[in-house]
């Protein structure tokens, strides 16, 4: 796919994605990151890949911040469920162990 064409289809102009692209500007926002990937038509794997990616380049680069990816971060932003859940883990002091048994219910 051509620059000019992710463009188009992620409603970004081709300059920003260029000088993203070079280094030339900081990481993306969540939103950009967001409509990268919709144009880039990844699949979900991909996509987590694609984010994951990104937040650690956000991290690269500020080092004061953690930065969730884009789609964690969009998600939590619209469900408070999902906060309290995640609030209520971290007071319990969960281990990687749990979180790995929540995964497996949760792909059953």
């Amino acid at each position: 796919m051509s620059l000019r064409e992710l463009s188009y289809r992620a409603d970004i102009a081709h300059t920003y994605i260029a000088k993203i692209e070079n280094g030339s500007k900081p990481p993306p926002s969540d939103d950009v990151m967001m409509r990268l990937a919709k144009g880039l038509n990844l699949d979900d794997e991909t996509s987590e890949i694609f984010f994951d990616l990104a937040a650690k380049c956000k991290r690269i680069n500020d080092d004061k911040n953690f930065y969730l990816p884009a789609d964690i971060s969009k998600y939590l932003s619209n469900e408070d469920n999902a906060k309290r859940l995640i609030r209520k883990a971290s007071k319990l002091g969960n281990s990687n162990e749990f979180w790995n048994e929540l995964l497996k219910q949760l792909e059953k």
